[in-house]
């Protein structure tokens, strides 16, 4: 790509966030505009003004909206948060490895964009941000499609994974496809909405979530609905009355049939698609050949990152320092790297900040589980799994969940809306955040 046309896209990348940003502003609905694009900017991974995501600019606009929410049960949760935020990018002045210094910021805008949607959203709001989310994630499994079937063109990815290669959508790489429409498929199968959206949502990002040979979103999918099972379990048993968490049903059963039908018809047209799913599927189990490469990095990766925090302080070697590690394990103490985080993100925190980062980590972890049951949680837990071999958590997505997630235990987080709508709102969302709520 040229610089006329990098500059081309910038130019208008910007001027439609300034567009959207000032109808967002001045609409009757703007709250809700304004939700929707908060939901769409944190799909994306690289919409960046001088450093900054769009969605942090998004979010500090969000505060400044009538008809906010006062979210007060959730001050001890978001203290909690920018607390352990901050500990960890204090590392930054304290490591002797820092790659970039900047990353600290960036930690600390993340952290408190989450703690503005934490904060200030209600229900309406969450549905509207869930919604922007999946509504992006479709685009870029619709795109992902597309490139499958060369109606747009693409470098194949991974032929030797998959014999039709792996489509990459609007992400850097297949990875993060996979990640993205792992959680189309999630909000598709949760959120309330028409039998025909359901379906028509879902069919692609199933297909991509498939194609993209993402076996972290494989993985991070099923250790969501088995949490979500035990989760599910353990509430029955303690409540005397069953209380459904599924969602709405409506359209679930078409979409799973519908979907059924287009992968036989492609098993069908492309008979080496199914020895390929099943060869990829394999490799979750046992140990890893030597002829997967993408296997081989991350063991390498993990070694030295292992390596790293040997010697190691009690504030780490600093936020960015787990960036050193290249593709193949190789370690750059000198000069700067083009990586500031690990692929794995619990070993490259520790790496980074040691005992100063175990506070965050227990955080995420801890919220993510215990809000598992809910939509918020449970793409959180979807996006952490995925962390362990392709890092998100610096992504906007993962903070977008955080936010979400903080006020997912408060059953009556409608705080900025007057009595009768609330009463209309309990109703309405009775399908989506009655499967919101934790």
């Amino acid at each position: 790509m040229g610089l006329f046309t990098e500059a081309l896209y910038l130019g208008v990348g910007f001027a439609a966030v300034v567009l959207g940003l000032v109808a967002a502003l001045t609409h009757p609905g703007r709250r809700n505009i304004l939700a929707f694009l908060l939901g769409v900017s944190a799909g994306l991974v690289a919409m960046q003004i001088f450093r900054i995501h769009i969605f942090t600019f998004l979010a500090v606009a969000w505060v400044f909206l009538p008809g906010r929410a006062r979210n007060r049960g959730a001050h001890k949760l978001v203290a909690a948060l920018v607390g352990a935020a901050l500990l960890l990018a204090s590392t930054t002045l304290l490591g002797n490895l820092v790659n970039s210094p900047t990353l600290g910021l960036q930690l600390l805008a993340l952290a408190g964009s989450a703690a503005l949607l934490a904060l200030t959203a209600n229900r309406r709001d969450v549905t509207a941000m869930l919604w922007g989310l999946l509504v992006v994630s479709t685009v870029g499994s619709a795109v992902g499609v597309l490139q499958v079937f060369q109606v747009i063109p693409m470098d194949l990815w991974h032929l030797h994974v998959s014999s039709i290669g792996r489509p990459t959508g609007i992400y850097p790489e297949p990875d993060w496809l996979g990640m993205f429409s792992g959680m189309g498929v999630l909000l598709t199968w949760r959120l309330s909405m028409s039998r025909a959206a359901k379906v028509g949502l879902f069919l692609p990002n199933v297909t991509v979530f498939v194609l993209a040979m993402a076996r972290a979103s494989w993985i991070a999918l099923l250790v969501c609905i088995v949490a979500a099972g035990v989760a599910s379990a353990i509430r029955r048993r303690r409540r005397s009355a069953s209380v459904a968490v599924s969602g709405p049903q409506r359209g679930r059963r078409a979409a799973v049939v519908i979907a059924s039908v287009v992968a036989l018809a492609a098993f069908a047209a492309v008979p080496q698609l199914q020895e390929d799913i099943a060869a990829r599927a394999s490799t979750l189990v046992g140990t890893v050949q030597e002829d997967d490469i993408s296997g081989q990095a991350r063991i390498r990766q993990n070694d030295s990152l292992i390596e790293l925090a040997r010697s190691i302080p009690i504030y780490g070697h600093g936020l960015s320092s787990a960036g050193r590690v290249g593709v193949w394990g190789q370690i750059d103490t000198l000069g700067e790297s083009q990586n500031n985080v690990a692929s794995n993100w619990v070993l490259g925190m520790w790496v980074d900040g040691a005992l100063f980062a175990v506070p965050l980590i227990i955080y995420l972890v801890g919220l993510a589980f215990a809000r598992v049951r809910s939509i918020p949680g449970q793409l959180l837990l979807f996006a952490l799994v995925c962390s362990l071999f392709s890092n998100a958590v610096f992504f906007p997505v993962t903070w977008l969940l955080v936010g979400l997630a903080i006020i997912a235990g408060q059953p009556d987080n409608i705080d900025g809306l007057p009595p009768q709508v609330q009463v209309r709102a309990r109703h309405r969302l009775e399908g989506a955040p009655a499967a919101y709520r934790g």
